[in-house]
C-alpha cells in the first residue's frame, strides 16, 4: 500500500513538473489572457464526505439506502497551472456493499434478499484527475464569481481492503463535476458528484455481457488555496500590449519635441549671443575712438590757449558722444567726457551748435526726427544743467542721415563744434 501511494505521487509531481514547463514558457507572450505563475503557486488541497453506491446487476434488488448506500470520504491536493487548466491527486473510498446472485469471497449470509447474496468490502481508490473550470474557459476568469463548475477526468488503481491489507487491484477510471461555490479568497466549498469505474472482477464476481462496474456517489466538502499566490493575475495580452507600444510611441515623441525644443532654445541663445558680442565689439570701438580724442586733448601743446583749443577742438573736427539704438540719454562714460568740452565752452566764450543724428538705415524716418532732435537736447541739457555752461552760448540742430558704409551705430550721436 505505502509503495503504491509512493509511486502515485512520484508519478503526479512528474506529471506537475512537466506541465508547468509546458504552461510556463507563454508567460510573456503577449497571447495568454492571464500569467501561468511559477510551481509554488495556485495549490489547493480539499477533504470531502458523502454517500456512495456500488453499481451491477443487483442495484434494482433490495433497499437502496439498507443495501447498497455506504458513506463515502475523499481528500486530494492540486495544483491550477492557469484559470481552466489543473491536476490534483486524490485518494477516496471507504466500503462498497450490494447485491449478488452468488456467493464470493465478498458474501456474507444466505440469499435472502430477492434471491440475492449480500456482499460488502472495503477499498481504496488513489487517481490523478485533469480539472478543466468550464466558467473561465467560456466566461473569462473571475477571481470573485461565486459559482464554477468544473469538469474532471482521471486514471488510477483501486483495489479492495480484506482484513486491512489490499487484495484485488485494478487500474480504475475517474469522472464527475466540481461544483464550486466561493466562501473567501482561500476557502471553497465543494460539491462533487463522481464515478470510479473498474473491471467487472473487482468484487470477486464475473457475469458474462457485463463489461463496467464501480461507484457512484456525491460528496460535499471544503477546499483551501494556499501558495506564493493564490489567484491568477492577468497577462500581456495583444490588447494590453498594443496600449504599452502606443505609450511609448507618446512618450518617444515627447522627448523627441523636448530635444527639439533645447535644439532650437540652444540656437536661439547663440544668436542672442553673436548679437551681443557684436554689440560688445561696437561698444569697445566707441570706446576706444573716445580715448584717442581724449589722449589728443590731453596732449595739446602746453602753450595753447584754451580758445585756441576750442578752436582746434570743436569747430575743426566736434566733439562727439554716442548713444545706444532707440536711446536719447547718454551713458556715464559718454556723458563725462562732456567735461573737457564745458571748460573749452566757458573759456572760449564763443557760440557752439549741438547736433543730433540719427541713421536712416532703422526705424521710420519720424521716430529717427525725434531721436536726433533729443539727442541734441540731452547734450544741452548736460552742458547747461550739470557743467554751468552759459546756454546762450549754445544752440541746437537735428539730422537724419544715411551711414554711407559705416557701421549704423557711427552716426547715432551729438555732435558739438
Amino acid at each position: 500500500m505505502k509503495k503504491i501511494i509512493i509511486a502515485s505521487l512520484v508519478m503526479l509531481v512528474s506529471v506537475f513538473s512537466f506541465a508547468q514547463e509546458e504552461v510556463a514558457k507563454p508567460e510573456l507572450k503577449p497571447n495568454r489572457t492571464y500569467l501561468v505563475g511559477g510551481f509554488g503557486d495556485n495549490w489547493f488541497i480539499s477533504a470531502g464526505v458523502g454517500g456512495q453506491v456500488y453499481f451491477r446487476g443487483g442495484l434494482s434488488k433490495g433497499s437502496l439506502f439498507s443495501d447498497h448506500l455506504t458513506p463515502a470520504f475523499d481528500i486530494a491536493i492540486g495544483k491550477w497551472f492557469s484559470p481552466i487548466m489543473g491536476v490534483r491527486l486524490q485518494a477516496s473510498g471507504f466500503n462498497a456493499k450490494g447485491l449478488v446472485s452468488t456467493q464470493t469471497d465478498y458474501t456474507s449470509g444466505t440469499n435472502d434478499v430477492d434471491g440475492m447474496y449480500k456482499f460488502g468490502f472495503g477499498y481504496f481508490n488513489l487517481h490523478g484527475d485533469f480539472l478543466f473550470n468550464l466558467h473561465s474557459q467560456f466566461w473569462r476568469y473571475n477571481e470573485n464569481r461565486c459559482y464554477e463548475m468544473i469538469p474532471f477526468l482521471g486514471f488510477g488503481l483501486a483495489s479492495t481492503l480484506k482484513e486491512g491489507e489490499l487484495h484485488d487491484m485494478e487500474f480504475a477510471a475517474s469522472i464527475g463535476i466540481i461544483n464550486q461555490f466561493r466562501l473567501s479568497p482561500r476557502w471553497d466549498a465543494n460539491l462533487e458528484l463522481k464515478a470510479m469505474i473498474v473491471n467487472p472482477r473487482f468484487d470477486g464476481v464475473s457475469v458474462a455481457n457485463q463489461y463496467l462496474e464501480g461507484t457512484a456517489g456525491i460528496t460535499a466538502g471544503v477546499s483551501y488555496k494556499f501558495g506564493k499566490e493564490k489567484e491568477f493575475k492577468e497577462g500581456i495580452t495583444p490588447e494590453t500590449l498594443a496600449e504599452v507600444e502606443n505609450k511609448a510611441a507618446q512618450r518617444e515623441n515627447e522627448l523627441q519635441n523636448e530635444n527639439n525644443n533645447l535644439k532650437n532654445s540652444a540656437s536661439d541663445q547663440q544668436r542672442r549671443n553673436d548679437e551681443l558680442n557684436k554689440a560688445l565689439e561696437q561698444e569697445r570701438q566707441k570706446n576706444a575712438m573716445l580715448q584717442k580724442e581724449n589722449e589728443d586733448l590731453k596732449n595739446r601743446p602746453q602753450g595753447t590757449t584754451a580758445s585756441t583749443a576750442a578752436t582746434q577742438g570743436t569747430s575743426a573736427k566736434g566733439v562727439k558722444v554716442f548713444y545706444e539704438i532707440g536711446k536719447t540719454t547718454l551713458d556715464d562714460f559718454n556723458s563725462a567726457n562732456l567735461e573737457y568740452l564745458a571748460d573749452m565752452i566757458k573759456s572760449s566764450n564763443r557760440k557752439y551748435t549741438i547736433t543730433g543724428y540719427a541713421d536712416s538705415s532703422t526705424g521710420s524716418q519720424s521716430i529717427n526726427e525725434k531721436l536726433a532732435n533729443k539727442r541734441a537736447v540731452n547734450v544741452y541739457n548736460l552742458l547747461v544743467d550739470t557743467y554751468g555752461v552759459n546756454k546762450d552760448l549754445l544752440s541746437i540742430e537735428s539730422s537724419v542721415v544715411d551711414p554711407e558704409g559705416l557701421a549704423p551705430e557711427m552716426v547715432r550721436m551729438a555732435e558739438v563744434k
